[in-house]
């Protein structure tokens, strides 16, 4: 899913479209570059962990989660109904408390779509790449490139909220 489609951009930068592939190329590079920053597939899609329950919780590895899907107790093979979600933490907290140390599996949707993508991230996309294409155009003209280490470190650091943390 394109979160930031072609025409958006051409029509936000004023981008000559005669480069559609190249610019294209571009934008590619700079949703993997946001995305090797956060640890994570920033579109919404579909997931499935399996985990074991601690505390009578268990913590999700991903962005934004918008739906679970469904919840199966692997140990006693039987689908679990009773849970509430903390989205903020990420935690999926199972009522009652009779899970603990269980193996589950938790399907659902997390990630952004269009609509809802965070205005910093579109940020961060949108400088890498005029960054990525300024320095692809330099690549291809044999001149010489330098890193913008400002802005490397800027958008680090606009993206922090959104990386994955270590455990």
């Amino acid at each position: 899913m394109e979160l930031i489609d072609y025409n958006e951009l051409v029509e936000l930068l004023n981008l000559d479209i005669t480069d559609r592939e190249f610019d294209e190329l571009c934008l590619k590079a700079a949703w993997q570059e946001v995305e090797k920053l956060t640890g994570y597939c920033i579109s919404q899609k579909e997931y499935s962990e399996i985990l074991t329950v601690r505390d009578n919780r268990g913590i999700l590895d991903c962005i934004n989660i918008e739906e679970i899907a469904t919840i199966t107790d692997l140990t006693r093979k039987n689908e679990i109904e009773n849970f509430t979600v903390d989205y903020e933490s990420k935690a999926v907290y199972f009522v009652p408390a009779k899970a603990d140390g269980h193996i589950v599996r938790i399907t659902y949707t997390a990630g952004y779509t269009k609509e809802n993508l965070p205005a910093d991230i579109k940020e961060c996309v949108i400088k890498l790449f005029l960054y990525k294409q300024k320095t692809m155009r330099k690549l291809i003209n044999n001149e010489e490139t330098v890193t913008d280490e400002k802005l490397l470190y800027e958008t680090k650091a606009i993206l922090q909220p959104y990386t994955r943390k270590s455990l």
